[in-house]
């Protein structure tokens, strides 16, 4: 059955047909990966003009409901995975609240010199090493992020090499006591996939990605971590409680 629009509303017909769409989608109607229709078709159903359509498909695509693709027409989207920091929940407990399975996969920890920009964000003497560590977190087994964490080396006694796999991504340093009253001061950056999402995450070329950068400071602001993050844009996004 059609549902009908109600154009004596004050509610615009480019947002009664959004809710129309966002019902198909909550109940399962249109499951992940369906075509749904194109807009020639929606126009006719529900009586809109192109551009109604097209707005209300655009709103759609930008909260990540929709994906188009050339010449393919326009699909239901994955479900986003949503993480707020502000509430004080790791993201592994956000992923199990939304019934998915958190998890990390160790790729190497080693020694190495420090990449451009690390060594200044440490503070870190010219002939000081740095330790690394490479994961990738997972949400039902896939791929969705990667991390490249440095620590200085007064930082390694403490790491906990089991909860690398384990919990939230700070886990591993629960035991340093550094970490009383320290605070981790976060950037978050839109950009797009290169060659490391591309071989990492599954990524395609272009692809929108969440770029994050962390410096986890001791309560003295001596840096005790400095944490180079990306995720998959399509897949995770951030929400900001205020």
């Amino acid at each position: 059955m059609t549902v009908s629009l109600n154009r004596e509303s004050p509610v615009p017909l480019y947002y009664q047909l959004k809710q129309i769409l966002v019902d198909k989608i909550d109940g399962a109607e249109w499951q992940t990966g369906d075509l749904i229709p194109s807009e020639q078709e929606l126009q006719e159903t529900y009586g809109l003009s192109r551009t109604t359509v097209r707005q209300t498909l655009a709103e759609m695509v930008n909260e990540g409901l929709l994906q188009r693709h050339r010449g393919r027409g326009t699909f239901v989207a994955q479900p986003q995975m949503t993480h707020d920091p502000v509430r004080r929940l790791g993201v592994s407990e956000y992923l199990e609240q939304q019934g998915i399975e958190p998890g990390w996969q160790i790729i190497s920890t080693d020694w190495a010199e420090p990449p451009e920009g690390v060594r200044e964000r440490l503070q870190l003497a010219e002939t000081v090493r740095v330790y690394r560590i490479h994961r990738l977190r997972t949400a039902n087994g896939e791929p969705i992020g990667y991390h490249y964490a440095y620590l200085p080396e007064f930082m390694v006694q403490h790491i906990n090499v089991a909860a690398l796999t384990e919990g939230a991504s700070l886990r591993y340093l629960r035991n340093a006591p550094q970490m009383e009253g320290s605070t981790a001061y976060r950037t978050i950056e839109a950009t797009i996939a290169d060659d490391p999402e591309i071989s990492q995450l599954g990524a395609k070329r272009g692809d929108p990605i969440l770029a994050i950068e962390r410096i986890l400071t001791a309560v003295d602001q001596t840096p005790i971590e400095l944490l180079w993050a990306a995720y998959r844009g399509d897949r995770f996004k951030y929400q900001i409680t205020i």
